[in-house]
């Protein structure tokens, strides 16, 4: 063989480590040309400025190469001996596609097989492997500090990532492990104390039964917990978290529902990660859109680094999306009308029809259609399938927002088919709390933006994006929502608000308002150039704007208080918060959220202490934790009982007749069997405002009572029961059923005293079992009622279209109130119940 390093006149090879010169000298494939300029640039920049940081933000559009140019920061590591360098992915569709591409270019790389590859320890290959394989408690690269080194990570999809990380953190238990059954034993009676019927519907198994174990209760019986951990810890579900969490039992926190329970550290122990923890580079690649605040907790990445992430400035925006809002358009063009017209076969099309959707539940009527279902173990090749243009048949997606890329003629037209929901028990557990807080609100935008993504996949890419559903429509249309999109994102929406309206003057001049939906959609489908410079010309007016920090200070706060109270330094805990709370907090809800959290900090150094910032957050918001002693009890006010003028109120609080239809459309979509328990309450309490009456959901706010209550009278109230999501088919009322009725009764009569109130059971049914019975009088609201109050609640608003909001007569809503049986009187008669039948 000829030594040919012999034959060099320079007797050295020097490695090449600026990218740019690396990617010269690759044997790449024929078809890939040149770097892209925006490559270059980005690149340089890293090389010149921030190669020696600890840790870097990248940002780039989406379709600008991201892939690559992080092969090439590694890479140039590399060549610098300053190896091993770990390229993460959040999934393994992801780690493949990366592989693809590094093989493409010509870059050495390798993965795991049964161990990790010395040529990566060597420093001589790229290891491109998921994030799940670093954060796992039986790693291959090691726990603490038998943490194999690793010298530069770079973390592809970092938001994602951090959801990885937090599972990765988290033990998940069935409710039919013994696991489950004997920490639910444990917490039993605080539980009870937390609140009877939740905990009467967790013990029945319920999905939407969902409860918190109290702090206190938690940390005085954290070791009882460790031991029944430890006794089950070679089971799958908590094999692979325990070896993480074990020494930190007392530092998290457990959420209970009829179906599982999660334990979950109040902060991810990324320390165990001593490969990801002591790495001396980290590079995090993030979208232009994206807020990336949350690094700050989830990644444990310095507020300084989130400030200053690695960027284009002169980068503008990039992709086409025409946004297109079918029910703003019209209200014929419902959730219904737009499944009926994308979810059927089309042998002829020439482009792919994507629907996203919150659940495998929200499924049912696009399969009807003929829509195909992508199921866990289909996903990939469903979407392989689409790019080798099998475009006949709609391709459904549950519950994945991000992951999942959907360029060109792949996906032309995505269907954003209701509002996304968070799936986990801690998620729910905080939505249920402080749903209205900005964190919540963030978080939400994200995964719309996330999904909103999918199609759009590169500079040149365009994709027609229909928002159906009246919980997404709303939260894409409210100014409010729309604060927490990115500023691309919030010009997209605001063009498609305003090509809705638009398209409502042609309806007005006589065009079929599913005519003129189809017409726009076309335009875009059809490179309508008028369209295209429409879209242009909006797009290039965007302003930077001046950056918000708000949310990486409040996390910045909530960090630090975190570190004081794992230092022991309670009362330096409970200080910081009160910091944030009183810079950064203006509601009660939130007030009282961040209370708790100085109760729980305090609790190790003063119990009486604690239980004192818990009266306070609990009278703050009454959906947090039930203090152990000194809780009150607040009746509904007698002040707000005018209840036209409650009404015109409720009116008042929107700029237009479509905002307040909106409103009232999501209202009364959740106000039907099957939904949600949470969800059908609280709408059941909105429909009260809605009516001009004031109202609670005692169970919710006081752990004790029924699920809602109205006060539709002097001295008169209309108390309910809801169990709109048993089994429909079933044929008795059990019980279980009637002795949570009677206890509701009897908490109303013990804080209200003998006093006129309405009692009715929502449910499918109005048999009661043999075994059952009411004490009081009880009245049943069955399916064909409900649909009877709401379709009357409906017509009731529907007079109030194309009328001037604030020039209103109290004298014509009376009449109205009495033409469509919504007065005071008809909710205490059997307008909307009937007598309960014993079996």
């Amino acid at each position: 063989m000829v030594d040919f390093k012999k034959r060099l006149t320079k007797k050295k090879i020097e490695k090449r480590t600026r990218p740019d010169e690396i990617y010269s000298t690759l044997d790449r494939a024929s078809d890939k040309g040149p770097l892209r300029p925006v490559q270059e640039k980005i690149l340089n920049k890293w090389f010149d400025h921030f190669q020696d940081n600890n840790d870097v933000i990248l940002k780039l559009h989406t379709g600008q190469g991201k892939t690559l140019t992080g092969l090439l920061m590694l890479q140039s590591k590399l060549n610098q001996d300053k190896g091993p360098a770990l390229y993460l992915c959040h999934n393994n569709q992801l780690v493949e596609q990366t592989c693809q591409q590094a093989e493409s270019f010509g870059i050495n790389y390798s993965v795991v097989d049964r161990d990790i590859p010395d040529e990566f320890i060597d420093g001589k290959s790229i290891l491109i492997t998921s994030v799940q394989k670093l954060f796992n408690g039986e790693t291959k690269f090691g726990l603490g500090t038998k943490s194999l080194p690793v010298s530069t990570i770079l973390m592809d999809d970092a938001h994602a990532c951090i959801e990885v990380i937090k599972k990765a953190c988290k033990i998940e238990l069935k409710q039919n492990s013994h696991a489950y059954q004997e920490i639910f034993a444990l917490f039993a009676t605080e539980l009870q104390n937390q609140g009877a019927g939740t905990y009467a519907d967790i013990t029945r198994k319920s999905y939407d039964a969902l409860t918190a174990v109290p702090y206190w209760s938690w940390q005085d019986m954290h070791n009882e917990v460790s031991d029944i951990l430890s006794k089950y810890s070679d089971q799958r579900e908590i094999r692979f978290t325990w070896p993480i969490i074990k020494d930190m039992i007392k530092d998290c926190q457990c959420f209970i529902s009829g179906q599982g329970l999660e334990i979950i550290p109040y902060v991810n122990p990324l320390y165990m990660f001593g490969s990801y923890y002591r790495a001396e580079h980290r590079i995090f690649m993030s979208a232009t859109i994206t807020d990336d605040s949350f690094f700050i907790k989830g990644l444990g990445i310095s507020s300084d680094n989130i400030r200053k992430p690695l960027y284009l400035s002169d980068e503008g925006w990039s992709g086409e999306k025409m946004i297109l809002i079918p029910s703003l358009i019209d209200s014929s063009l419902d959730r219904t009308e737009v499944v009926n017209i994308f979810a059927k076969q089309n042998k002829s099309k020439k482009f792919g029809t994507v629907a996203l959707v919150p659940s495998f539940n929200s499924t049912k009527d696009w399969e009807q259609y003929g829509a195909t279902i992508a199921r866990r173990e289909t996903i990939v090749n469903e979407i392989e399938r689409l790019k080798d243009k099998n475009f006949e048949k709609t391709l459904v997606i549950a519950n994945r927002y991000d992951g999942i890329d959907l360029p060109d003629n792949s996906c032309r037209v995505l269907v954003f088919d209701s509002r996304p929901y968070f799936e986990s028990l801690y998620d729910r557990y905080i939505e249920e709390c402080r749903g209205n807080s900005d964190i919540v609100s963030v978080r939400l935008a994200q995964t719309i933006e996330q999904g909103l993504g999918r199609a759009v996949r590169g500079e040149k890419d365009y994709c027609a994006i229909i928002i159906t559903g009246t919980e997404l429509v709303r939260a894409i249309r409210s100014k409010k929502s729309r604060e927490k999109f990115s500023l691309q994102t919030r010009t997209q929406i605001e063009i498609g608000l305003e090509i809705a309206e638009f398209a409502k003057e042609e309806i007005k001049q006589g065009t079929e308002p599913v005519q003129s939906f189809l017409s726009l959609l076309n335009q875009s489908l059809g490179r309508d150039e008028g369209w295209k410079e429409f879209y242009t010309e909006n797009m290039d007016e965007i302003q930077p704007e001046k950056e918000s920090f708000k949310m990486l200070e409040v996390l910045e706060l909530e960090k630090r208080a975190d570190d004081q109270y794992s230092r022991g330094d309670y009362s330096g805990a409970v200080q910081t918060i009160q910091k944030l709370i009183d810079k950064y907090v203006t509601t009660d809800e939130e007030r009282g959220w961040y209370l708790q959290e100085m109760a729980r900090f305090i609790y190790p150094s003063s119990k009486l202490e604690s239980n004192k910032y818990q009266i306070s957050a609990h009278r703050k918001n009454t959906f947090l934790f039930k203090p152990k002693e000194g809780m009150e009890i607040k009746k509904i006010s007698t002040i707000s009982l005018k209840r036209i003028e409650n009404i015109i109120e409720w009116m008042h609080s929107f700029d237009s007749y479509e905002d307040l239809y909106l409103e009232l459309d999501d209202i009364l979509s959740k106000l039907k069997f099957g939904v949600n328990a949470d969800r059908f309450e609280q709408a059941f309490d909105e429909l009260a405002k809605v009516l001009g009456f004031p109202s609670q959901r005692p169970d919710k706010q006081w752990k004790e009572g029924p699920d809602n209550l109205w006060k539709i009278g002097d001295n008169k109230y209309f108390l309910v029961e809801c169990k709109n999501n048993v089994d429909v088919t079933r044929n008795e009322i059990n019980k279980e059923e009637t002795g949570q009725m009677n206890n509701a009764c009897a908490w109303f009569e013990k804080v209200n005293g003998d006093v006129p109130v309405k009692n009715i059971m929502i449910i499918s049914t109005k048999n009661i079992s043999k075994a059952a019975g009411f004490n009081k009088s009880v009245e049943i609201m069955r399916e064909n009622k409900l649909r009877l109050l709401t379709d009357n609640v409906r017509k009731f608003y529907l007079e109030f279209k194309g009328l001037d909001l604030n020039d209103l007569s109290e004298k014509r809503i009376q009449e109205l109130l009495v033409a469509f049986k919504l007065t005071s009187d008809d909710l205490s008669s059997n307008t909307y119940s009937e007598q309960p039948r014993q079996h």
